[in-house]
């Protein structure tokens, strides 16, 4: 069962789903939530010759300075807000404003907006379900399939949305994610892997 917006603000009313900061008006939808883009950008480097296996995680691409992080600040010093310019073509790796905690009876579904998608933005490739149990702002891999130069802005732009369905039966806490494994993304604050991976 898809949530709509009725139950999904009586989870957050009893603390069960929570969004840190809260939403603003502007973001509840019928049946999801969207969500604002954060200040965090990382991109992959090219790597020409080398070969890289992802079975054993990322942490070997993440140690060799593979990727280039920028944090973006809400004024550029000029009163101006700054902007990450994505080009067609490029892929990059950014977060949400929101950290997002999901109780073990919901599994949330995120996808991008119909906006974003006309000018041949994609928000994720193969990873669009948020775990039971899961904790921390969520990774958002954008692709500009389009012709067009687009200027992504924290805050203001909202690229994806959150959909909620109830499970069929509550997860006891052992099996919720990061329980079995530690959950390596679990409370992530950045896009990079963790230096344990």
């Amino acid at each position: 069962m898809i949530l709509s917006q009725p139950d999904i603000r009586k989870e957050v009313d009893k603390g069960e789903l929570i969004f840190d900061p809260p939403l603003e008006d502007r973001q509840w939808g019928e049946a999801s939530i969207d969500l604002r883009l954060g200040f965090d950008f990382t991109k992959l480097n090219p790597a020409k010759g080398a070969t890289f296996s992802i079975a054993g995680g990322l942490g070997l691409i993440g140690k060799s300075g593979l990727y280039s992080r920028r944090q973006l600040k809400e004024d550029d010093g000029m009163g101006r807000p700054e902007k990450f310019e994505l080009h067609p073509g490029d892929f990059v790796l950014a977060l949400t404003y929101e950290k997002i905690t999901i109780p073990n009876h919901l599994i949330g579904l995120v996808e991008g907006r119909s906006t974003y998608a006309r000018v041949g933005l994609s928000m994720h490739q193969t990873a669009p379900w948020i775990q039971p149990g899961w904790s921390g702002q969520i990774t958002l891999e954008i692709r500009n399939s389009g012709p067009l130069v687009i200027a992504l802005q924290p805050l203001l732009d909202k690229p994806c949305q959150i959909t909620f369905f109830q499970l069929s039966q509550t997860l006891h806490d052992n099996e919720s994610y990061g329980a079995q494994d530690g959950g390596k993304y679990q409370g992530q604050t950045s896009v990079l892997p963790h230096q344990n991976e």
